[in-house]
């Protein structure tokens, strides 16, 4: 599993980038751009975030290794930057990216400056083995499956992490090549890694089947220093401490912390012995940037929440929940779409009122932006249709549509699909039956005929993404 949310902190500024939409902090204000498109999800490479100093420039990508440019604090539109890159990160003022080859496999660990317009390929030094005792096969070969090279960034310098090859590099700051590099067993498909550069070397993070957790901390010569579990003499509860590893991330020369499911431990460096516990809900990775002197800025991968931690030395760890304000800004970029993608391009989601007997008839505008669809289906959903307050009847593309009731409060009408760039008019009649007031949803859904199973008759399954418009309707 790749990175789904990253935090970035530059100077004023706070990014907090997930496949789908980036929010950009300035002070206590924020403001939230979309991605449209077809987002990968899950995401098949990491979701990319890096800027220079002071937010001069930022980068962005949704995880699909196309990444693009968005300007001065990210307020720009976006553009394409100039090649493709399974991650990328910012290492003072130039960029640091992996390439990988067809088969996921790193091919070669560039530099370029802001400018992303020349590269520089980095040597990379032969790994040195480093055994950890997880699930190693003593004399075996290790079964590789390459998966991609992401990248992490700590106090200390930037790691480069192929899980499916067994491999982590270290890079310094401003250095021309790796410091290091370690082989260890490659992890499984449902294992997760997560690995920090520390001054003595890499503190590699082991989630093995989503579940039992190793922290382990090796010199770049391949030497273990410190590691949590400790030896097979260790009591049960250090086990229970590392069972759902959900992230690391070294805070200064003599501590790190390591995130489990119900808790954050504050360790030592080198050994890893556990100085201090705080209680905290962590299902889910989550990703951590520095916020100023002591404090660092934590989110969890499953929701938009943000949290703060303050871990001064000396004082008990504290965390608190941001809730700060978001305005919705620009788009953010688009990625193109992959399936059958409907929007309106007119239509009114004002209040609409009917008054016995006149009749009364909603019109709109749909357009495929995406690929062709088999068929169309339309939902006029509502309180008031159930209740027969109204009677329903809808015209597409200038022909009446038969609409069927299903469970009491939807008609549904289906018929042809819709071809990718076409447009089609729709037309919802209401005719007014007694009075009342209620929400009232019309929803145009691309669709495509599914086998149910060996003996079912085949079903209409949503292909797409589906054009949606809720309003107040009232019969009087």
């Amino acid at each position: 599993m790749y990175p789904t949310r990253r935090l970035l902190a530059r100077g004023q500024w706070l990014f907090d980038l997930r496949p789908h939409r980036l929010i950009v902090f300035h002070g206590d204000e924020a403001v939230r751009r979309e991605v449209s498109g077809d987002v990968p999800n899950p995401p098949s490479a990491p979701v990319v975030l890096a800027a220079l100093d002071e937010a001069k420039d930022a980068w962005v990508g949704c995880g699909d290794q196309r990444v693009f440019s968005v300007g001065a604090g990210a307020s720009a539109p976006a553009q394409a930057f100039p090649r493709e890159c399974f991650d990328l990160i910012t290492d003072g003022d130039r960029l640091i990216a992996t390439v990988v080859d067809g088969a996921l496999k790193l091919t070669t660990l560039f530099t370029t400056d802001g400018s992303g317009q020349r590269w520089e390929p980095m040597t990379l030094p032969k790994p040195v083995s480093a055994r950890h005792g997880y699930g190693y096969s003593e004399g075996r070969p290790h079964r590789q499956s390459p998966d991609g090279a992401f990248l992490d960034t700590s106090p200390f310098g930037i790691t480069v992490v192929e899980k499916g090859r067994g491999r982590v590099y270290v890079l310094r700051s401003g250095a021309a090549q790796p410091e290091g590099a370690l082989q260890v067993e490659p992890g499984h498909e449902q294992d997760i890694w997560r690995a920090q550069a520390t001054p003595h070397g890499v503190l590699l993070l082991l989630v093995i089947n989503y579940r039992q957790t190793a922290l382990l901390h090796f010199a770049l010569d391949g030497t273990l220093l410190g590691s949590i579990p400790g030896s097979d003499d260790d009591d049960d509860e250090e086990e229970e401490q590392t069972w759902g590893g959900a992230g690391v991330c070294v805070l200064d020369a003599a501590r790190a912390l390591l995130f489990v499911q119900d808790k954050i431990l504050l360790v030592s460096l080198p050994g890893l012995q556990v100085l201090e516990t705080l209680v905290g809900e962590w299902p889910h990775f989550v990703s951590v940037t520095p916020a100023g002197a002591d404090r660092w800025w934590v989110g969890a991968e499953d929701s938009d929440a943000l949290f703060l931690l303050t871990a001064e030395p000396g004082h008990p760890l504290h965390l608190h929940a941001s809730h700060r304000p978001v305005s919705p800004g620009a788009p953010l970029m688009h990625v193109g779409y992959k399936t059958p993608a409907f929007h309106w391009t007119e239509y009114t989601s004002a209040p609409l009122t009917v008054s016995s007997p006149v009749t009364e008839t909603w019109r709109a505008m749909v357009r495929n932006d995406g690929t062709a669809c088999e068929a169309v289906r339309i939902r006029v959903s509502g309180v008031l249709v159930g209740a027969r307050v109204v009677d329903v009847s809808v015209r597409y593309r200038g022909q009446p549509l038969p609409m069927v009731e299903e469970h009491r409060v939807n008609l549904v009408g289906k018929t042809a699909g819709l071809e990718g760039g076409s447009t089609a008019e729709l037309e919802v009649t209401f005719k007014p039956r007694s009075e009342g007031s209620g929400p009232l949803t019309i929803t145009v859904e691309p669709c495509s005929w599914q086998w149910q199973g060996k003996d079912e008759p085949r079903a209409l399954g949503v292909t797409g993404h589906p054009a949606s418009v809720q309003f107040l309707l009232t019969v009087e």
